[in-house]
């Protein structure tokens, strides 16, 4: 599915879109998920960082011009953007990922972030209300942001895809930033970079098989 639509649409959407345009859309979909990070803030008891999450929403959804600029990230204000989300609360109070999933279009998660991502897709129709209780309004959203993924990922999953085993490459990068990420929340490390190199699957050979090797054709006789 990726190799046949979702990265064809990313590859348009990054080369044909000049990059101010692709850069006010990457802030827009954040701003419209600060309302997530807001109170996942709170249920972890971040409460200053909670209230920086309202600044930026303020700030970036007013000066920002409905969130197109990210205004707060840059002096005088200096309030960083950060993810955070229902599976990063659960993780914070140590709730397991459970077991890997690949599903289809969706991609890698796992079922504590599986859950986590459905009710976080619910807060923002239930808060706001109109227009994002229209479906299609809802499902261009989630549209915009899966190609805005993709293509902000693009160098990971390059490398992933080009992995002799692709699929184990997948899972030890996504379990890996996952943890780093719920770690940079208790505390344990400054930020959620991982290093690629350390990855034992993300630049493996391809498996042997155990299929003799051809033979050449016989020659025939003269």
């Amino acid at each position: 599915v990726d190799k046949a639509i979702i990265a064809p649409v990313a590859y348009g959407y990054r080369d044909g879109l000049p990059a101010p345009i692709r850069d006010g859309m990457h802030n827009v979909l954040n701003n419209l998920d600060e309302p997530i990070v807001f109170l996942n803030f709170l249920l972890q008891f971040k409460i200053g960082k909670a209230v920086e999450t309202v600044g930026r929403f303020a700030i970036n959804s007013t000066i920002g011009i409905a969130g197109l600029f990210d205004v707060a990230k840059k002096p005088p204000f200096k309030l960083p953007r950060r993810s955070n989300g229902l599976a990063d609360t659960l993780g914070y109070y140590g709730v397991g990922p459970g077991p890997y999933l690949f599903l289809p279009v969706f991609g890698s998660t796992t079922v504590r972030d599986l859950l986590g991502r459905v009710v976080d897709l619910s807060l923002l129709p239930a808060a706001v209300g109109k227009p994002f209780t229209n479906p299609i309004v809802s499902a261009a959203k989630g549209t915009l942001s899966s190609i805005d993924d993709r293509v902000e990922n693009d160098v990971i999953l390059t490398r992933v895809q080009e992995s002799g085993n692709p699929y184990a490459a997948m899972r030890e990068y996504y379990l890996v930033k996952r943890q780093a990420e719920i770690d940079v929340l208790k505390g344990k490390r400054s930020d959620a970079n991982i290093d690629l190199n350390q990855l034992e699957f993300l630049d493996s050979l391809p498996a042997p098989t155990n299929e003799p090797p051809k033979q050449p054709p016989a020659s025939k006789p003269q």
